[in-house]
């Protein structure tokens, strides 16, 4: 089958295929007839597509989902506890930033499972996208509560930013922050404000703030 687009958008591993009906049973006989297969991808949704033969097929999944040929016909299977260190190696993911930001924003099962729930074809591109986009869910929707982000604050105050903004804050963030004046408070205060500042937007509103106090 001819490709409809050069570069393949599905890259995540394929568990098993099967061939399933042809495509247009009434072309029964003929050579090179089209059949319908059936795939589990790494992540255990179950897929939809089409060709003459597997690595046809396979081809075609590459290429992305294409309704109504190449779809998605079973969500994966909800994992209790699934994690984000889990999840990276089953998108075989090797983004270095990435993959610390996924850890940050995926910190529960619930919101690895959503994930997977969410993304369709599995490339780079795909993977960046769907985390920003439920990055800014969260912040919105799904905030770190205060009372937990105070308390974490007081001991370990880098783990309880990175939380609060679902950003890879380093001791050098945190010495930024400190020197601007920013405290406890001070980032709720922000948040509250605007649930989608960065940290380094939070440590600028931060510092203008001592300097017009």
């Amino acid at each position: 089958m001819s490709k409809r687009r050069p570069h393949k958008l599905n890259t995540q591993a394929i568990l098993d295929i099967s061939r399933k009906n042809l495509v247009w049973p009434e072309l029964n006989g003929l050579p090179d007839t089209i059949h319908y297969y059936h795939l589990t991808d790494a992540l255990g949704r179950k897929w939809q597509t089409i060709g003459c033969h597997v690595t046809d097929a396979i081809k075609v999944f590459k290429m992305g989902a294409y309704p109504p040929w190449t779809i998605i016909i079973e969500k994966a299977p909800e994992t209790s506890d699934l994690t984000a260190r889990e999840l990276v190696a089953i998108l075989n993911c090797d983004d270095k930033a990435l993959v610390n930001d996924m850890q940050i924003i995926l910190n529960t099962p619930v919101r690895c499972n959503q994930f997977i729930n969410t993304i369709v074809n599995v490339n780079h591109y795909s993977i960046f996208t769907v985390l920003y986009d439920l990055k800014n869910e969260y912040l919105l929707n799904d905030p770190m509560p205060t009372p937990h982000f105070e308390a974490m604050y007081k001991i370990n105050p880098i783990e309880a930013l990175s939380r609060l903004y679902l950003e890879n804050v380093d001791t050098l963030d945190y010495w930024d922050w400190v020197q601007a004046g920013g405290s406890a408070e001070r980032a709720v205060d922000f948040r509250k404000q605007n649930p989608t500042l960065t940290f380094i937007q939070a440590i600028e509103k931060a510092e203008r703030r001592n300097n017009n106090p």
